[in-house]
């Protein structure tokens, strides 16, 4: 009877021990606090951003300097432009391109292009381009342009310094004391006798008009104007001031005429004359369809 007390004891003590045990561990876990908390903080995220590169797209007018700039060692070069068509009286303005640095000095001039034979002594005719003279000459400076072609000009009044009709002239450019020149040659076409001429009238593209032209010379160049005067047998006039202009053959004039202006009529007459030489003046007349009346057709002032 003692050995059961004992063991029930035993078992007793065995029963609390595990209790006591189990609630030790209980408290010691983590509880949930009471009370506000703060949300969990998320740390920051880092942006990285890689070193941006600009990479200049190169414009036309770069690639075209890459594309035709000397180099700078390359040599030293003058061109001369091509001398249009011009007449005694006229100023003509020579120029060109060159590689030399703008600032730098060229020594331009005109002189005859004639072989002649000269005396000893021409006498003073310094700045005269006639044969057996030393010419018409100037120091001009280059002219910054461009990938690095410059440019350089210079103006001459064939009025002076003794140009002749229809002479031939040598135009010359140096520079550098002789180093770099260029010459070319060109003409200079004496006054031809005053006329005036009337090309067969024509329609426009949309037939609402004449189209009117001819050549002019009276001397006066670009200064000169022209009376333009038209009738018709149905009894419309119509007059105008019309300019003159200037290409590679000369002096011409343009004019496109309304219809509207003359219709109706069976034939026209056209009258054309220079308001300062009205002596070389030209009177034709044209059929509706723009032919004349007789044939041949002649353009040309008496």
């Amino acid at each position: 009877m003692e050995r059961m007390k004992i063991a029930i004891a035993l078992i007793f003590i065995v029963i609390a021990g595990i209790l006591v045990a189990g609630c030790t561990q209980s408290s010691s876990a983590p509880g949930i606090p009471t009370g506000t908390t703060a949300a969990p903080t998320t740390p920051a995220a880092t942006l990285t951003v890689p070193p941006l590169t600009i990479t200049q797209v190169p414009d036309q007018m770069s690639m075209d300097c890459n594309q035709t700039s000397p180099s700078g060692n390359g040599k030293p070069f003058i061109t001369i432009d091509p001398v249009p068509h011009q007449y005694i009286g006229e100023s003509i303005r020579f120029g060109g391109t060159t590689n030399l640095q703008p600032g730098e000095s060229l020594v331009t001039a005109v002189y005859s292009g004639e072989f002649a034979p000269c005396p000893k002594s021409a006498g003073n005719c310094r700045g005269n381009v006639t044969p057996c003279c030393g010419g018409y000459s100037a120091t001009v400076s280059v002219l910054p342009g461009p990938c690095g072609i410059d440019t350089w000009s210079w103006e001459v009044n064939t009025s002076e310094h003794g140009f002749r009709p229809d002479g031939l002239y040598i135009i010359s450019a140096i520079g550098r004391n002789g180093a770099v020149e260029n010459y070319s040659f060109f003409t200079v076409s004496g006054i031809p006798q005053p006329n005036l001429t009337l090309n067969l009238p024509e329609n426009d593209s949309d037939g609402y008009a004449l189209l009117l032209s001819g050549q002019v010379n009276t001397g006066n160049g670009p200064d000169e104007q022209l009376i333009l005067m038209i009738s018709t047998d149905s009894g419309r006039r119509a007059s105008y001031m019309i300019p003159v202009f200037h290409n590679e053959t000369g002096y011409y004039w343009h004019f496109s005429l309304k219809k509207s202006d003359i219709v109706p009529y069976n034939f026209l007459t056209v009258t054309v004359s220079p308001e300062t030489r009205p002596a070389i003046s030209i009177e034709r007349t044209f059929l509706y369809n723009n032919e004349p009346p007789f044939f041949p057709y002649n353009p040309y002032s008496p």
